[in-house]
């Protein structure tokens, strides 16, 4: 038996962001064990190769701002960067990558590796081995064949569709969590007998095809940015000059320019009504809609078979030819997932303009999976049933790269805490993102893989990308995310000249030499850009994201003090804690749907309770005094 801090399950972008969290908060040598089936499929984007985007781009900014991975990896190995939304205000940019899929696994891999505190095992889990309702670790099988038990006061389940997997193509199944790859082992049976409610969703991809195969200069152009924004603060920024940063280095892996790789363009086709035709003549061969699936796929990127039968009145959809690497002639097809035969996804993609010579190099196909309904999980990641088990990723009902990392920072953060005796770190719905993605996991119940949206987030003025690293990046620094490494001094000395740098800014304002009034009110114009406030203000030393979160809260300003007064107005009940031993029937007074939802969720606070479905203010109001009478029967003995 090998004893470990942390163990995570699964290498993903869930496990890796875990792992590497764990290990900052741990910070010694063999620490965190992170067991994979195949040490060479960490960090595989196995959809599309792409970092980022509306709302993700956020998330991305955020695990950054906290110490992780995704974004360095995403600089390192970014070969097509733009912001989206630009034609909106800063609150709903969306930054976004399109990666180079082999290197950015590699980087991911090569970041892990040069970490001390992280063992590596291949190894399929057997068994998660629990005494008296808290995780003792988990048994595994060696690739090889032997058995090892593996143990720890934390574990940290990332399965992603491997549960269970079982992949589509037309009528033909298979056992699978994604191309070339079987399910994972008996963590589904192991969790059931734990008493665990599991559910089944879906997910889906297109088909790949060859770049010498398509008419690629007959298509529209989609071009990256001229010039590239990069995700992490430790990246230099092209607009920064050269001594403006470093970049950043891990062990032997670093980074000193950006970006990284060469760029390239992305192209654009369009489904056509003959595309249409085809499709709807074949629904009965399509997976989705023969009955064929159990799992619900996600509404808000839905097979090309869904959108074709959910708008019929179109006539098309945009497709997205994205380079997939520049070591492979791989092109992803953005836009036309599919779990169609093979034979209907050759005459579908030949029928795209441009594609009529084009080869496919491998078929779009359905995953099914299993995944936990996250109502049992908390907003800490732990689970509620087994003390010490944390869950992220799309075991918990999630979909995307983004939204995985997302809960892999937290979960292995609160995993080391747990593992150290610490109190758990949960985000508000107010600080992050991230915060919102945790607490919508843990009071609502998905019926389609969760995907992160910033119609999601009611104080997004607040949460801005720009401004990821004064929200976060002091919080990571309180909870031991950035004491353990010297990456993590060298995002809080980042930390401290972006604060010295906005200080200069603001302060320059406040005492320009123009009236200052004329200036706010110059600032708040929509067409005032970031080279324009330089220009009013001559002589500032500061970094291109200093002066472009200045003047965003510049004209932000107004909404932002709304938002952060009515964030005050809600904070006592969103801290009210409910108490934990208050028994199913101290709620007998209330309606029959808030009785169900409150058993059901368990929330751990008014908070959390306001947002429950069937959950009234009247039903609050009973809540409250139920909670009161309670706390006066404990105290009276």
């Amino acid at each position: 038996m090998r004893e470990y801090r942390v163990i995570v399950v699964g290498a993903g972008h869930a496990g890796a962001e875990a792992a590497w969290a764990a290990a900052n908060v741990l910070g010694k040598p063999s620490s965190v064990a992170l067991v994979t089936l195949r040490a060479d499929t960490i960090g595989v984007m196995s959809c599309n190769p792409a970092i980022g985007g509306l709302a993700k781009g956020q998330l991305v900014r955020e695990i950054d701002a906290m110490g992780g991975l995704m974004g360095l990896a995403a600089d390192a190995a970014g070969i097509h960067f733009k912001v989206l939304n630009t034609s909106k205000g800063p609150a709903v940019h969306g930054p976004r990558a399109q990666c180079d899929k082999l290197a950015y696994a590699r980087m991911v891999r090569r970041l892990l590796a040069a970490r001390p505190e992280i063992d590596l095992f291949e190894a399929r889990v057997e068994e998660i081995l629990v005494e008296r309702g808290r995780i003792r670790g988990v048994r595994v099988c060696v690739r090889g064949g032997s058995e090892e038990v593996l143990a720890a006061p934390a574990v940290v389940l990332t399965t992603g569709t491997f549960m269970r997997g079982l992949m589509h193509e037309g009528t033909v199944t298979r056992p699978g969590g994604r191309a070339g790859e079987g399910p994972g082992g008996a963590i589904g049976d192991s969790l059931r007998a734990l008493g665990f409610e599991l559910g089944r969703l879906k997910t889906g991809t297109p088909p790949r095809v060859r770049r010498a195969s398509i008419d690629w200069e007959g298509l529209e152009v989609q071009p990256g940015d001229e010039i590239p924004q990069p995700f992490s603060e430790l990246t230099p920024h092209p607009l920064d000059g050269p001594d403006a940063s470093s970049g950043w280095r891990v062990g032997e892996v670093a980074l000193d320019r950006f970006p990284h790789l060469k760029q390239v363009e992305c192209r654009q086709t369009r489904t056509t009504p003959a595309v249409h035709d085809l499709i709807r003549a074949n629904l009965d061969r399509a997976p989705i809609f023969s009955g064929q699936v159990e799992g619900v796929g996600p509404r808000y990127c839905p097979s090309i078979e869904d959108k074709v039968v959910r708008f019929a009145d179109r006539d098309a959809h945009g497709v997205f030819l994205e380079p997939e690497s520049l070591e492979t002639d791989w092109v992803y097809l953005n836009g036309v997932s599919t779990s169609l035969p093979r034979d209907v996804q050759e005459q579908m993609v030949r029928m795209l303009p441009g594609l009529e010579r084009a080869e496919i190099v491998q078929f779009g196909y359905a995953v099914e999976y299993d995944m936990v309904r996250p109502h049992q999980i908390r907003a800490s990641g732990e689970t509620k049933r087994v003390a010490g088990l944390f869950l992220a990723g799309q075991i918990n009902g999630t979909s995307g790269y983004e939204e995985a990392g997302a809960q892999g920072v937290i979960a292995g953060l609160n995993a080391a805490r747990s593992a150290l005796g610490q109190e758990v770190i949960i985000l508000g719905r107010e600080q992050a993102y991230i915060g919102v993605l945790m607490d919508d996991l843990v009071t609502k119940t998905p019926v389609e893989p969760y995907r992160m949206f910033t119609s999601r987030a009611e104080h997004r003025i607040l949460l801005r990308a720009d401004n990821a690293p004064d929200r976060l990046t002091p919080l990571a620094r309180d909870a031991g995310l950035l004491d353990a490494t010297e990456l993590g001094r060298l995002r809080l000395d980042a930390f401290e000249r972006r604060r010295r740098e906005i200080d200069a800014i603001e302060r320059a304002i406040e005492t320009a030499r123009v009236d200052g009034e004329a200036l706010a009110r110059l600032v708040l114009r929509p067409q005032f850009g970031v080279s324009d406030l330089r220009r009013a203000l001559k002589g500032i030393a500061a970094r291109e994201r200093s002066w472009f979160s200045v003047l965003a809260d510049r004209k932000y300003a107004h909404y932002v003090e709304r938002q952060r007064a009515e964030v005050r107005r809600h904070a006592q009940l969103e801290r009210r804690r409910i108490p934990p031993d208050l028994p199913p029937e101290a709620l007998a007074p209330m309606r029959a749907e808030a009785q169900e939802a409150m058993r059901r969720f368990t929330p751990e606070t008014f908070g959390q309770a306001r947002r429950l479905e069937g959950i009234t203010p009247a039903d609050l109001t009973l809540l409250s005094v139920i909670v009161e009478r309670h706390r006066r029967r404990a105290r009276a003995g």
